[in-house]
């Protein structure tokens, strides 16, 4: 178990925000891409949920240049607009297609999962160039099932991530503290006393899931005007 105290000058309304920063840290660093590598990379986020957003705020320390992201819901696209290159509709459009009419026909470099779903790898693998990385941080609620036509034949790289280690929360905390991480408290779609978490938290990501990123629930009211 790690522990990390924060500084007095860390606003503990937005410090939850640590916990799934460090998930999206830990799909960057088990990637295989170094850190000063994400510069040059083309990114694939699949979902833009809490964690799909959390990547994207790591990618954007790490300091990648083109990060792109595909999610199907309309207030998710809204809120990632902006802080991507572009959100992709998968409803709506080719997103492999798209991606590879963006980098010259070769394809995303890294491609991170965030969705679990199977039309969503699909697109993503599609999407990935020659010998491209995939890295898995969803939890899937169906069998993992590799689309061999793009796995095999493109000679892909597979990866899968789970939560963090003290490392990646460690180095997450000294990231929040240093700034890297400014505007990531836009991820927070609703904050709501404790004693509402049933009725305004889990029942809302049961009922109304897409309409949400990240639910903060305090103890303390009056962090609840911010």
């Amino acid at each position: 178990m790690c522990y990390v105290l924060l500084p007095e000058s860390v606003d503990l309304a937005d410090a939850a925000l640590i916990e799934p920063l460090a998930v999206g840290r830990r799909a960057l660093t088990q990637s295989g891409v170094l850190v000063g590598e994400w510069k040059e990379k083309a990114v694939l986020v699949l979902g833009g949920g809490p964690i799909g957003v959390a990547v994207v705020w790591n990618l954007k320390a790490f300091g990648a240049e083109r990060v792109f992201i595909s999610e199907p819901t309309a207030l998710r696209q809204r809120q990632c607009r902006g802080l991507v290159e572009r959100v992709f509709d998968p409803r709506m459009e080719g997103v492999a297609e798209e991606c590879r009419k963006l980098t010259g026909g070769e394809g995303m470099d890294v491609v991170i999962d965030c969705a679990g779903v199977g039309p969503a790898m699909r697109d993503g693998m599609d999407a990935l160039r020659r010998k491209g990385t995939y890295v898995n941080v969803a939890g899937w609620e169906t069998p993992f099932q590799l689309p061999m036509q793009f796995f095999m034949m493109k000679e892909l790289v597979v990866r899968c991530t789970l939560a963090y280690d003290d490392a990646d929360f460690a180095d997450t905390v000294a990231d929040f503290i240093a700034g890297k991480y400014k505007g990531a408290e836009k991820m927070v779609t609703s904050r709501i006393a404790i004693e509402d978490i049933k009725e305004k938290g889990f029942e809302q990501l049961v009922k109304n899931k897409d309409e949400h990123i990240k639910i903060l629930a305090t103890p303390r009211r009056e962090l609840l005007g911010k």
